[in-house]
């Protein structure tokens, strides 16, 4: 699962850094599709945010994980918001399909964290 997940982190980041080179030439808003690395790397990021959020909630600050989850996901959500926010004033826009994304990846991570095997 580990490796699984580097891959995603690996891969996400390294064709994210080929389509930064890529202008737009129509409108942006246009140019979201819901399938594209994109969207791809605001689940993993959103993901981890929450994981890393939860684990040092919870093994260093001696939370719950009850108490922790919900903190965890917030502050994920809260930086996608963030984001997307920092976007439109920098001239793009407000993308929901990202939100979506980020949405899907907290929803992730909240699955796993509350896995309990066998």
């Amino acid at each position: 699962t580990h490796g699984f997940l580097v891959f995603i982190f690996v891969t996400s980041h390294l064709f994210g850094k080929i389509n930064e080179n890529k202008k737009y030439k129509t409108i942006p808003s246009q140019n979201d599709k819901w399938i594209a690395i994109d969207k791809l790397q605001h689940f993993t990021y959103s993901c981890f945010i929450s994981f890393g959020t939860q684990y040092i909630l919870v093994n260093k600050l001696d939370h719950r994980e009850s108490k922790a989850l919900p903190i965890s996901s917030l502050l994920s959500l809260s930086a996608g918001i963030l984001k997307e926010i920092n976007d439109k004033r920098g001239g793009s826009y407000f993308s929901y399909k990202d939100m979506v994304a980020n949405g899907i990846g907290i929803l992730t991570a909240v699955i796993i964290i509350n896995f309990e095997p066998d």
